[in-house]
This record gives structure tokens, sequence and C-alpha cells, in this order.
């Protein structure tokens, strides 16, 4: 099982470091549009569609880029819940986790762009709407995107946020 604690407890840690060493004078508002932003782009670095038209090879991901930009992704998604002041809807009972990693992966191009699509629907109308229960199904649609669909392996996550952490804080020193 993931350790969403420790991801959530470094997320918030990265945040507050980042902000207290750029003197960002964006205000509360500011920050979560930057946020989205960059959740955004994080992970759009992630999505390779099923029907890759005019792309060759070379421009896949390898399995480790693609560890590294969801990884990027998730910290984004936990600093919007800290933000937002709704941690307590990325933690899981472990049943509900293990429901989650033994969902079927999607099966076809038209389903991963569909659930991809409400992954990004569901964190915009979380921003926008400020209710908690899009943000809760934009977390677990995105926990299982990366750990089913992705097939990314929650040892990988793990290590990748860990060299994340450590780089980003020996940038900022």
């Amino acid at each position: 099982m993931l350790d969403i604690t420790k991801l959530l407890q470094d997320a918030i840690y990265l945040d507050n470091q980042l902000i207290d060493q750029r003197d960002l004078l964006l205000g509360p508002e500011g920050h979560l549009r930057e946020i989205m932003v960059r959740f955004d782009q994080a992970m759009a670095k992630c999505y390779q569609p099923g029907f890759n038209y005019g792309l060759t090879q070379h421009d896949s991901l390898t399995h480790d880029e693609l560890v590294k930009n969801y990884t990027v992704a998730l910290q984004w998604m936990l600093i919007f819940s800290a933000r937002k002041q709704w941690t307590h809807l990325v933690v899981m009972k472990k049943a509900d986790y293990e429901r989650l990693v033994g969902a079927d992966p999607v099966d076809k191009a038209t389903t991963a762009d569909q659930q991809y699509l409400a992954i990004k629907q569901f964190m915009f109308s979380a921003y926008t709407t400020h209710q908690q229960d899009y943000y809760r199904h934009a977390w677990h649609l995105f926990l299982k995107w990366g750990l089913v669909d992705l097939q990314l392996s929650e040892k990988e996550i793990m290590q990748s946020h860990d060299q994340l952490v450590s780089s980003l804080l020996s940038d900022n020193n």
C-alpha cells in the first residue's frame, strides 16, 4: 500500500519550503491557481493516448519517465488537498485501497481518454466549485490510473517520491 501519509506530509513540507524561499505575492487563490496549472501540466506529461497519431516510437515515455511524471502530478494533487484543507480525503481504508488497485484496467483507448478527462474534470470542478466530492473522485481515479492502468508499482512511486523530495530540497538550499 502506498504510504499516503508520508506522501502528503512531504508534499506539504515541500510546498511550505518553496513558498518560504521564493517570495510569492500570489496570495492563497493565486497559489491554488498555480497548483492547478502545475498539476494539469504534470498530468499531461504522463498521458500517452492509445492512438498515437503522428507520433513515432521515440516520442513515447520510458517507464522511468512515466513514474517520475506521475509522481510530480501526485505531489501537486496532494498539495492541492493541503491548501484546500482536504487532506482527510486522501486517506483511505485498506479495503477501499485494495478495491481500487484490484479494479480492472481500461481496455481500450476511448475508455483511457475518458478516464484521463474525468480526472481533469473532477479536479477542475473541485477547484471551481469547492466541493470535496469532486476531489475525492479525482483522487481515487488518479490513484487507479497510476497503479492499475499505467502499471506503476507502489515501490516505484515511493522511490520516485523520495528522489523528487531530496532533489527539490537540495536545489533550494
